[in-house]
């Protein structure tokens, strides 16, 4: 493997380090709850999961600011048994959000897994959040490898309760350089936002080449405001999104206004 091991500088002040000991993992039980809005006892990860994860040789890792928890990142290996990492979970400090800790927590995990010998790493993520896609595509070259439809069935918590759980699944490979993000020059849009913020189809061209969806700029704004709307933009991304990618379109941009670039297969 010719893979670069090269760890990435922390924000400012920011440490990252492996979770161990059973009192490093309540505090990080009870900051995956309190990012995702559940009392501590329903938390995404139980402490004693977390205990198990690390234990068995997974990945259970935080970002330290002094000896404070302000970032987790858990994930485990799956088939091909110790080449592939799939990271199940990060959550980062709502205080502390946009300060690089997110980038930190990914970049450690990768050195981490590289030290391992796996060469990738798998996740999902909400394809209606255009700050993730835009971190996942754009910050980190994922591969968008599948449309997920109500992957989770129904979740209670606070984020993603009364909303569909569709998921991108990305695939990071860790023993190649990033692809170079494609900026096409003519795109069709199949998937707008109109001026009152709804979604809106547009028609494919025969041999089109490239075309252009486009989802909210801030979806939580809409959650929060307009269930209603943030529902019917899920819908709509699925048929659009989800139909192209089984098609064998593949995602090769994304704006951080919120579009997906997608070009046909050939």
């Amino acid at each position: 493997m010719n893979a670069v091991v090269t760890p990435t500088p922390a924000a400012a002040g920011i440490s990252m380090r492996s979770l161990h000991t059973p009192e490093e993992m309540v505090t990080a039980s009870a900051l995956l709850a309190r990012v995702w809005e559940v009392p501590p006892e329903r938390s995404l990860l139980s402490p004693e999961m977390l205990v198990a994860l690390a234990h068995s040789g997974n990945y259970v890792a935080g970002a330290f600011l002094g000896e404070e928890i302000i970032g987790v990142n858990v994930g485990f290996f799956h088939p091909p048994l110790k080449r592939s990492l799939h990271s199940h979970v990060a959550a980062v400090a709502p205080e502390h959000a946009g300060a690089g800790v997110g980038r930190a927590l990914k970049h450690h995990q990768r050195l981490w897994a590289l030290e391992r010998d796996a060469t990738r790493v798998t996740w999902t993520f909400d394809p209606l959040v255009a700050r993730n896609a835009y971190f996942n595509i754009r910050k980190l070259g994922c591969d968008v490898e599948a449309y997920l439809t109500d992957f989770y069935g129904t979740m209670q918590d606070s984020v993603n309760q009364g909303q569909h759980s569709d998921r991108l699944l990305v695939v990071w490979h860790l023993d190649r350089l990033p692809r170079d993000n494609e900026h096409p020059q003519e795109d069709h849009p199949v998937l707008l936002r109109n001026d009152d913020g709804r979604p809106v189809m547009g028609a494919m061209p025969d041999g089109a080449e490239y075309c252009l969806v486009e989802i909210p700029s801030d979806i939580d704004e809409v959650r929060r405001h307009l269930p209603a709307l943030a529902l019917e933009w899920r819908i709509e991304l699925r048929e659009v999104l989800g139909g192209l990618l089984a098609e064998g379109w593949r995602v090769v941009h994304f704006d951080p206004d919120g579009s997906y670039h997608l070009r046909r297969s050939a």
